[in-house]
């Protein structure tokens, strides 16, 4: 816990709440706006909580992933621009909880910003009369906070393992790109891609019959997604992690 408590101490001067707010502040911006425009023009389907739910995934898809890894980005390279790897290491400082503590600051922060941009939609769409699901909407929370995890630690490792966060950043950005693209993609393909795990765990899908958007119905075995994110998230926190401390014993 200490260690945790460490990492946010060193966040005080950096001004990361400012790059959550901007990357945040343009997902919502971009989800409004697409919000909006579907909530005035698509009159055939019901406007509910399934509806709001499948113009704002796709979105938050794109960002989760971005957002995920400049946070991972910028807090490795408080160490590495201050060559502070070493000293933690030969101050006996463990390989394992320093990727554990920088793991949790990354992950609370993005689950801030989850609760942030949730709040967000809740609050439009409740103005706009779109009437709340919320087993629906509680079901879609938790699969964008566990889509998270796995991505954190990939990028994290990432962010620690290499000085220049050029890797980082490209593979992040491709992730994004990936994310967009995970509601036109099979489940059995999307299980293998973390970055497109948000489009796995959406509850709902769009429904088309003879070229128009009949609804918006539950997903089959969106259970089954739910769980394979989570024990994948696991692995990929305990792999990173050992990745990350035999590397550096290296």
């Amino acid at each position: 816990m200490n260690s945790v408590t460490m990492e946010f101490r060193k966040l005080r001067r950096k001004y990361l709440w400012l790059t959550v707010v901007l990357v945040l502040g343009f997902e919502l911006l971009w989800a409004l706006m697409a919000l909006t425009m579907s909530l005035s023009h698509d009159d055939a389907v019901p406007h509910d909580s399934a509806f709001v739910i499948a113009q704002v995934s796709q979105i938050h898809g794109i960002f989760a992933p971005i957002l995920a890894t400049v946070l991972a980005s910028r807090i490795a390279a408080m160490e590495h621009d201050g060559g502070m790897l070493p000293v933690l290491f030969a101050a006996n400082q463990s390989r394992s909880g320093l990727f554990r503590a920088k793991f949790f600051t990354v992950f609370t922060l993005t689950t801030i910003a989850t609760i942030m941009g949730f709040l967000t939609v809740l609050g439009y769409g409740a103005i706009q009369g779109v009437p709340a699901d919320w087993s629906l909407i509680g079901l879609f929370f938790v699969g964008c906070i566990l889509s998270n995890v796995s991505v954190i630690s990939i990028q994290l490792l990432l962010a620690l393992l290499f000085t220049r966060q050029a890797v980082t950043l490209t593979v992040g950005i491709i992730g994004g790109l990936l994310g967009s693209f995970a509601g036109f993609m099979p489940a059995a393909i999307s299980m293998f891609l973390p970055w497109q795990y948000v489009g796995l765990v959406t509850p709902v899908r769009m429904d088309v019959i003879d070229g128009r958007i009949a609804g918006f119905p539950m997903v089959p075995g969106i259970g089954v997604h739910l769980l394979v994110v989570a024990v994948v998230g696991v692995v990929s926190v305990l792999a990173c992690q050992s990745i990350f401390s035999r590397r550096s014993r290296g």
